[in-house]
This record gives C-alpha cells, structure tokens and sequence, in this order.
C-alpha cells in the first residue's frame, strides 16, 4: 500500500509497504478520508518529542473509513461497517483511565502520532484501542469528507463544555481558522447572545461573517476598541498577546479557555493576575479529547445540530500531501482532507 511516512530529518513521503495485518484483537480500517491537522504539520516540520530519532511514524489521526479485516477476538465490530476512529487510547487501568480521561493516561497512545495512523491506503487500529472503544460505527449515509475531522470537532467538544455557555452570553473568539469556526458554531447552537471572531485574515473573517458571525479585523481594529466584557472568550490562536488581552476583554465572571497552544519559542506569558482575582474569572486549558467527547461531537453531526462542511476547503490525493501542508504554513486553507483511495 501507499503511506505517507514521516522520519528524521523532519519531513515526510510517500513510500510503497506491506497491508497491514490484524494479530489478536486488532481491527484493519481502509481509509475513506483523513484530515489534515496542525499536529500533522509541525510533526512533518519540526518532529515530535514522542517519535525519538531514528524512528518513522505513519501520521493522521483523523480518520474515517470501512473495516476490512478483524483479527481474532474482536467482537462488536464487522467487517463493511462505516467507521470513525479515535485516535487517544490509554493503560486502562490507571486512575485517569477508569475516569474516562484516557487522554491523560501516563501511557497514552495516539494514532499517528505514537504509533502509525491513516495517511495510508489502510490503518491498523491496535488491541488496546479497540478493547477501549475507539472505533465507532457510522451512520447510513454518512459523509466521509466532513467527518474525517470529527476528532478536532472532539477537541473543541472538550473545550467547549467547560465554558458553560448561556444564551445571554457574549462570546468572543480569537481565531477564524477551523477551530475557531467549530467554536462559533457551538456558541450558537447553545444560543449565545453575541458570537464574535478576532482575526487577522480577511478571507477567513469573511466566512466567518457569512455564518453569521460578528468579526473582528485585527489589522484594522484593536479588539478591545469594539468589544468588552465578554462573557465567554476562546484563544484558538496560538498568539500570546491575545491571552494576554483576553484575560481583559472578559467580563466580570468571565470563562476564558486558552485553547492554542504556543510555538515552542514561547517559554511564558506574563498575566495579570489580579485581573482573574478581582473580575472572578474562571480560567482554563484544554487538550486532545476522549472518547466521551468524541462521542459528543458525532452525535451533533449525526443530527444535523452542527454543519461543518463548509471547512473543507481542499480533497487532495495522499500524493499531494507536501501542498496540503504548504496550504497550511500559508494559512490558505481551512481544513484540508486526503482521500487515500481516490486516485
């Protein structure tokens, strides 16, 4: 089969290697549709603490595609089923495990990233993620392209809840890229009174208008000159000014999720700490997801509650991956999917 491999020094290709094959318990998924992720650029750009050198990784973490094989023991799951897999899978048995925060296992796994993933024609999804329920069956109908993105969907699921958003809330989101659109999306589906976007690209800021929400041009307008006292505020950037700002945009009992996480360069952000005293702000982070996010995200697509096929702006071959990820660097694209099996 054709995979996109990835090894030292950082960069990736295509390679021709062996299907893969399911030993006990292992389950063999073709790959209808795998979304690109900014994990995925980094990784190919810079490498990654968890892939040491001299090691390759097949990378894609978000997935969907056809079961095409079962390895023995595996129960539940049949062979032709339509499904959606998780990439974050944990020991099982430590204390973040049996709460469910498989995410936050001291011996989490993921898909493309600590074992290979679905930039391939096929992905093997190993035991322990199929004991721990990570593929999860899809829906007659269901579209592969927009839900190849479900697990960045989770992530934001995951950050979203925290936030506790209510309909006379003004929420303020920095960031029109597809995090910050699947945020926007959720605030007002919650039926937040105000959803607004603060971003620097006026193509990204025109879509997000045309979903009906307020922008912000940072280029033109500082953010504070338009709006304040937000109630909710996103940092789906990874800018520390605007954690800094957002900590002053908040409202008094204001949520803040700082939700980007910052190039390595970036050891530390001063913040005003007695902004969060006095105002009585809730601060937080949050990071990959579970599977009872991942679970979440799926069920609004399922019903129609959430649209996001608006976000896919390229479907490339696994062979144009090196445009893909230039897209990405430029920040003209919004999410880009590969199609493993289309030629």
């Amino acid at each position: 089969m054709k995979a996109v491999v990835f090894s030292y020094p950082p960069h990736v290709e295509m390679r021709n290697i062996p299907d893969p094959f399911p030993e006990y318990g292992e389950v063999i998924v073709q790959v209808e549709a795998a979304a690109l992720c900014g994990t995925d650029l980094r990784i190919a750009r810079r490498g990654h603490g968890t892939i040491p050198e001299g090691e390759q990784r097949i990378l894609g973490h978000e997935v969907v595609g056809r079961v095409t094989a079962l390895g023995k023991g595996v129960e539940g799951i049949s062979e032709g089923a339509a499904v959606a897999v998780a990439p974050n899978f944990g020991c099982g048995r430590c204390w973040y495990c049996i709460q469910g925060n498989t995410h936050h296992c001291p011996e989490t796994k993921a898909l493309g990233i600590t074992c290979d993933g679905g930039f391939a024609h096929y992905m093997k999804v190993p035991e322990r993620a199929v004991r721990q329920g990570n593929i999860f069956p899809l829906w007659n109908g269901a579209e592969y392209t927009t839900l190849s993105f479900v697990e960045a969907f989770a992530c934001v699921v995951h950050g979203f809840l925290p936030l506790q958003v209510k309909t006379e809330d003004r929420v303020l989101i920095y960031g029109a890229g597809p995090i910050g659109m699947m945020f926007a999306e959720l605030a007002q589906l919650r039926g937040a009174r105000e959803v607004w976007i603060a971003d620097l690209s006026p193509e990204r800021l025109a879509i997000a208008a045309e979903r009906g929400v307020k922008i912000i041009p940072v280029k033109e307008t500082p953010v504070l000159e338009v709006i304040q006292g937000a109630d909710v505020v996103v940092v789906a950037a990874p800018a520390p000014q605007a954690q800094q700002e957002a900590l002053e945009v908040a409202s008094v009992f204001g949520r803040v999720n700082f939700f980007g996480g910052l190039p390595p360069q970036v050891k530390e952000v001063p913040l005003h700490s007695n902004v969060i005293h006095y105002k009585e702000l809730v601060v937080t982070g949050t990071t990959k997801s579970n599977n009872y996010h991942f679970r979440l995200a799926l069920d609004f697509l399922r019903h129609g509650q959430v649209d996001l096929s608006y976000l896919v702006s390229h479907v490339f071959s696994l062979e144009q991956i090196e445009e893909g990820l230039s897209l990405m660097e430029s920040q003209k694209s919004l999410k880009v999917v590969l199609k493993p099996n289309e030629e």
